[in-house]
């Protein structure tokens, strides 16, 4: 029976199903017609709910209704999750690399689940399954892609091969695969009406630390005697501001306040604003780089970049191991070679010898703006050596001076007392008789 309130129009249902009295208002109508029309079909789902044997039926056969979500097709899922607002930006690199994550995830669900269409429809087992194939034979499409300019090639064209090969993924790299497919259900959880997000409880994998390596000293200066006219901005900047690769090379004459010898700049990859003094070093090379009609400070560095940076991290490779310096390793267990001794790895040097020279954490954490847990871990075991070291040093474990004074010869222990206010003149001279035995020479 459908009734309407006197004052405002508005039509309420009201039935009795089962010894169950529901009520409600008939929402979007007008007439007495379509208020009767609202009641039946509130009838007929009632009557279809009250069918279902258990709650989990009633959930999955009526899902829609409950969350108020609509059918999301999988091969939709990514271009709809890339339109919803982030805290961050992602850059377009690392937006193509989840891209491709999502499209090898399709690729599984295709192949080996193709009646599953929807992104509702999957399920913690589908996840499952791809995250154990992920870890026993690599990612699900065998397909390589890759750029490269050639004769009679675009310099942006891609070109791709079959192969039937397993490539072991890295648990870094998988883990990768998680949390982007685990994204992607997250952002359209509530238009999907998603009960559960099936990525987020299949548990990850622990990773081991493959960071980079710092250079040596003896590398170091191996690499400074052979800089050119390339390498050489590349390598002073990055050794004397921790900077990566992009904002070296994208580093502009806005930032750089040589009157105040201070850099200002915001990270591409973090987005963190950084304030970088500019050491003597630092100084000269930029005091001797040429000012052009381009707003970037090295300008070929700049252009290389923004079109092809596979180029840049190419000539750096190519440097490096022209002077014998290892850049890849194959971890155990791994068939697929990694970088351990690059650009970035004087981000890592940065931190390293700051850690030896007893710079405090904060103030390098200030000036790189962001350190991966490798590297913080890497850092504070180098201070905390250091901190140690000058601890121990100060510590007077059977030393003359930790004797009671009445057992030292008084003399001796007057010169320990005096030793912090002589003259350095008269210190030396000491030091001369010293070692002539007690001579003038």
């Amino acid at each position: 029976m459908v009734r309407q309130r006197r004052q405002g129009g508005t039509w309420y249902y009201q039935f009795i199903r089962d010894g169950k009295r529901y009520t409600g208002r008939c929402e979007g109508v007008t007439t007495r017609r379509e208020a009767d029309a609202y009641e039946k079909r509130i009838m007929a789902t009632v009557e279809r709910a009250s069918e279902q044997k258990t709650v989990k039926a009633l959930i999955e056969n009526f899902k829609d209704e409950l969350t108020g979500g609509e059918k999301i097709p999988l091969d939709k899922a990514f271009e709809l999750a890339e339109q919803k607002p982030r805290k961050r930006i992602p850059a377009a690199k690392k937006l193509g690399l989840k891209r491709g994550v999502w499209m090898d995830f399709l690729a599984f669900m295709h192949g080996e689940y193709p009646d599953i269409i929807n992104l509702a429809d999957v399920e913690k087992k589908h996840a499952e399954a791809y995250i154990s194939m992920l870890r026993q034979t690599g990612k699900y499409d065998k397909t390589i892609k890759y750029s490269r300019p050639g004769i009679g090639r675009k310099p942006d064209q891609t070109v791709s091969y079959q192969t039937k090969e397993n490539v072991s993924l890295s648990p870094r790299t998988i883990n990768f695969y998680q949390v982007t497919c685990a994204e992607v259900f997250t952002l359209l959880k509530d238009d999907a009406g998603l009960q559960a997000n099936p990525f987020t409880s299949v548990l990850k994998l622990d990773v081991k630390d493959e960071s980079r390596e710092a250079f040596t000293q003896e590398e170091l200066k191996l690499i400074y005697d052979n800089l050119d006219d390339f390498t050489r901005p590349l390598f002073m900047m990055a050794v004397w501001t921790g900077f990566r690769e992009g904002d070296i090379c994208t580093l502009k004459w806005s930032e750089v306040d040589l009157v105040r010898r201070l850099i200002t700049r915001r990270t591409r990859k973090t987005k963190v604003e950084v304030q970088i003094p500019i050491s003597n070093q630092l100084y000269g090379l930029l005091t001797a780089t040429p000012r052009t009609e381009s707003e970037f400070v090295f300008p070929k560095h700049a252009q290389m970049y923004l079109s092809n940076p596979d180029g840049v991290s190419y000539r750096v490779k190519r440097f490096l191991e022209g002077l014998g310096i290892e850049t890849t390793r194959i971890p155990e267990g791994r068939t697929r070679a990694i970088s351990v001794k690059d650009l970035h790895s004087c981000r890592h040097t940065f931190c390293y010898y700051a850690g030896l020279a007893g710079i405090p954490l904060m103030v390098v954490q200030s000036i790189v703006g962001h350190m991966s847990p490798e590297m913080t871990k890497h850092y504070s075991a180098h201070a905390s050596i250091e901190d140690k070291r000058r601890g121990m040093e100060r510590l007077s474990f059977f030393k003359p001076e930790a004797l009671p004074a009445a057992v030292r010869e008084p003399e001796r222990a007057e010169l320990h007392t005096l030793i912090d206010t002589l003259p350095i003149e008269l210190i030396r001279e000491m030091l001369e008789l010293g070692k002539n035995g007690g001579k003038k020479s």
